[in-house]
């Protein structure tokens, strides 16, 4: 299983797991809580998301053990067709891309935090000062940016193919 390490700004050392086999992503940390994307087993993968389907009936999402219900959008050809939704504790959360590179987590409609793919340069976080962001917060992002790519080409692109960025995980 390939294991990659981010320097998180504000949570140190994350390690998050990308295991094709079992086609789970599995984010863990000293400060953050393990989150845990999968997809079921006996589902054929879609081949154009990492994790291998947008189905929710799909995927499961498991939040420090906890079962979390994970919408992800079918991800036609605009960028907010590539939303993943995610209700855990009381607020509804919102992965999104934003450019070809870059996907913000939002709660209750507000923006959190951002991943993007620098070139070159692995998965970047920042996480604004006064977001109040928690170590779950930022586990979830790790999670779906791994199991559903950074960023979107948007319409142009999309429509001839190109989909999100698989994140160098």
């Amino acid at each position: 299983m390939p294991s990659t390490h981010v320097d998180d700004p504000a949570f140190g050392a994350v390690e998050v797991t990308v295991d094709p086999g079992t086609a789970q992503v599995t984010v863990r940390g000293r400060a953050l809580p393990q989150v845990s994307i999968r997809r079921r087993p006996g589902i054929a993968s879609d081949r154009r998301t990492p994790i291998g389907s947008r189905a929710a009936a799909d995927l499961e999402l498991l939040v420090d053990g906890e079962p979390v219900p994970v919408r992800p959008a079918l991800a036609f050809v605009s960028r907010r067709s590539r939303r993943v939704d995610v209700r855990y504790r009381s607020h509804d959360y919102r992965f999104y891309p934003t450019t070809g590179t870059r996907s913000v987590l939002a709660r209750d409609g507000q923006p959190i935090g951002d991943l993007h793919v620098p070139a070159g340069a692995g998965t970047r976080a920042h996480w604004p000062a006064g977001s109040g962001v928690t170590g779950a917060e930022a586990a979830l992002a790790y999670a779906l940016a791994a199991a559903f790519g950074i960023g979107s080409p948007g319409p142009v692109k999309s429509a001839i193919g190109a989909g999100a960025i698989s994140p160098p995980f």
